[in-house]
């Protein structure tokens, strides 16, 4: 149960995180084909980050292993890179635009990853 609360907290926030982005963003990126570029992109970083989080949660300070939390923590780095590399050219062939695509990618990955650590503190 609790494992599913804090996974529901970190969801709303990162939702949260990335819709303000996406507002933001869309001063900057204005076409509809930009938008839907984002909109994919949004999609794309919920469900990585939400894998990354439910990863990095039972290793929080004081639960797991020493130095368990910094080996998934760098998992999760590898994965958001792995993604935004293979992002790329999926991008291209989908015809999305690329440069909102993954600029949109990478502040949505940034935002909520910042929140990681408070929520982690939150969650102890």
């Amino acid at each position: 149960m609790k494992e599913t609360r804090a996974l529901g907290y970190f969801a709303g926030i990162s939702a949260a995180l990335i819709i303000i982005s996406t507002v933001v963003l869309r001063t900057y990126f204005r076409t509809v084909d930009q938008h839907r570029a984002m909109l994919v992109s949004a999609g794309l970083a919920f469900a990585v980050q939400l894998g990354s989080y439910a990863l990095l949660r039972p290793a929080r300070a004081g639960r797991g292993k020493p130095g368990e939390l910094l080996i998934r923590w760098a998992i999760g780095a590898v994965m958001r890179l792995l993604v935004l590399v293979l992002y790329a050219p999926l991008a291209r062939i989908i015809n999305l635009s690329i440069e909102a695509a993954l600029v949109s990618l990478v502040t949505f990955f940034f935002m909520t990853m910042m929140a990681e650590p408070l929520l982690l503190e939150y969650d102890r």
